[in-house]
């Protein structure tokens, strides 16, 4: 059932407030209309007049250190000082604060990353001067049911997967790195990359999600219900609303995953035997998931991972897996893991960094691009002869994999309009040592530009977890037939264009 926020309450601090830890005069009680700033306790005494902030189960916090860790993103490019952060106790508290600021005109931005810090690589998640809400504080996975789970959109997904493990269930499409907030991926898409080339993206496997939108308002929406929010929030990068909580889909889980890996030097073999692999009919052995992913630091020679789920005393036979590949196959190697050994190896890598690399603190202009299936190969053909080392970085991955066309179902999940399959062509950028590197990321995202405009004579599309320069137009072109449905929709559901600045979609 939709249900309204009340009108912002005036009042002084909330017990929860007071026993927060944080000194209260540091403490966010108001704002300015006239100077436009945000008023503390400490302020409050001299400040003639000012709109105290509704009663809250959480906190705002003002102080620079915390605003600080909130300017600036995974890809450490871009940098916008927040005026405060929200850390809601409470679906209401998102409610309240986005009416609020709504009606000061003051700008918001939802971060769902694992230490509230966003995990986009160009300022998307930013916001210059307004309010961040730090939706990992909402993060109660609230049930999990045969087929579905119930969860607030702050539980991140590494959280879920190992909790519908236990129950024998997996989610169908998982990224490769899952310490990423439900909320956070379902706004942008959520591409499976290490489960299944078959089942599209996470927001196609969401039946539910309860959204604040732009006015305030806490409304529920699936497709029967307020299917327009529903489409708008899932892919939708935060523009009409902040997704609070989601029903996705799970599906029973395997026990074990057997890994191949086959190096190619020759980009046609590569394309020849994984359109084998993915072109199998129904009764052929087949993978459940092919894709490039080249050694860090390296753009060839290619590397199939080619991974099979099982049960125990289900052992898989190579021999038919291998039937018709070419002799390059021959040489392939297996790694057997247990399921979820598997599942989290990509959050094991960059753990690693992190500890021993300094990861966090690396510049990082990703580009995640969407090519045709008829014209992959010519892409790639064309594009790996010309990367060099600084193009990927020592801790930087190559990644290319197919997805079925037809499984992406959600409109604003913009991928090319024909062709059976999608190819995700992928370069994870990372500079060699800490940022931050203005030059180093001035001249890549110019690259990611240049390969952009390639990808899209082509009939591509991109995947926005990456740090590609767009103008309005550039944004109106991505999304093509659906601008005029997305534009409209934004006009519902933020009339007062508070939510998410950062893409700079609609201005």
């Amino acid at each position: 059932m939709d249900r309204k926020s009340g009108q912002s309450e005036r009042s002084g601090l909330s017990r929860r407030q007071l026993l927060s830890g944080i000194a209260v005069g540091a403490l966010v009680v108001g704002f300015d209309p006239i100077s436009r700033t945000w008023v503390t306790a400490a302020q409050a005494a001299t400040t003639s007049s000012f709109d105290n902030v509704p009663k809250l189960d959480g906190t705002i916090y003002f102080d620079t250190d915390t605003r600080t860790a909130h300017s600036y993103d995974q890809g450490n490019i871009v940098q916008q000082m927040p005026a405060a952060v929200l850390r809601p106790g409470s679906v209401n508290d998102v409610a309240k604060m986005i009416q609020y600021c709504k009606q000061r005109g003051i700008k918001v931005a939802p971060q769902g990353g694992g230490q509230g810090r966003p995990n986009s690589v160009f300022g998307y998640g930013l916001v210059s001067g307004g309010l961040v809400i730090e939706t990992r504080w909402l993060n109660t996975i609230h049930s999990i049911g045969p087929d579905s789970a119930d969860v607030d959109a702050g539980v991140q997904w590494i959280d879920l997967i190992k909790a519908a493990y236990a129950k024998g269930l997996t989610p169908p499409s998982i990224t490769g790195y899952t310490q990423l907030s439900v909320g956070g991926t379902l706004s942008i898409g959520g591409i499976g990359a290490w489960s299944t080339n078959r089942a599209g993206a996470q927001v196609d496997h969401t039946r539910q999600v309860q959204v604040v939108t732009g006015t305030g308002d806490v409304v529920d929406a699936s497709m029967d219900k307020n299917s327009d929010l529903f489409q708008a929030a899932l892919g939708g990068l935060g523009q009409c609303g902040v997704i609070t909580r989601a029903k996705v889909d799970l599906v029973p889980a395997k026990q074990l995953a057997r890994t191949y890996q086959i190096p190619y030097t020759d980009i046609s073999m590569f394309f020849s035997d994984i359109r084998t692999l993915i072109n199998r009919t129904t009764g052929q052995p087949t993978f459940d998931i092919v894709i490039n992913v080249c050694s860090p630091g390296t753009a060839s020679p290619l590397a199939l991972w080619a991974t099979i789920f099982y049960n125990q005393g289900d052992t898989p036979n190579t021999d038919a897996l291998f039937t018709g590949l070419s002799p390059a196959a021959q040489s392939a190697q297996f790694t057997d893991y247990n399921y979820l050994d598997y599942i989290f190896l990509v959050d094991s890598i960059y753990d690693g960094f992190k500890a021993t690399a300094n990861w966090e603190a690396k510049v990082k202009p990703w580009i995640n691009l969407q090519v045709p299936d008829d014209a992959v190969e010519q892409f790639v053909q064309s594009v790996i002869p010309t990367l060099t080392p600084e193009d990927i970085g020592p801790t930087g991955f190559l990644l290319i994999w197919p997805n079925l066309r037809s499984s992406f179902t959600r409109p604003l999940v913009r991928v090319p309009s024909a062709g059976k399959w999608v190819w995700t062509f992928g370069i994870l950028t990372e500079s060699a040592d800490p940022g931050p590197n203005p030059t180093f990321a001035s001249q890549m995202t110019e690259r990611n530009k240049q390969l952009y405009d390639k990808a899209y004579a082509l009939g591509g599309t991109r995947y926005p977890e990456d740090a590609i320069p767009f103008t309005a137009a550039d944004w109106k072109n991505h999304y093509g037939s659906m601008w005029s449905t997305f534009n409209n929709w934004k006009k519902k559901y933020d009339p007062s264009n508070i939510l998410t600045p950062g893409s700079g979609i609609f201005g």
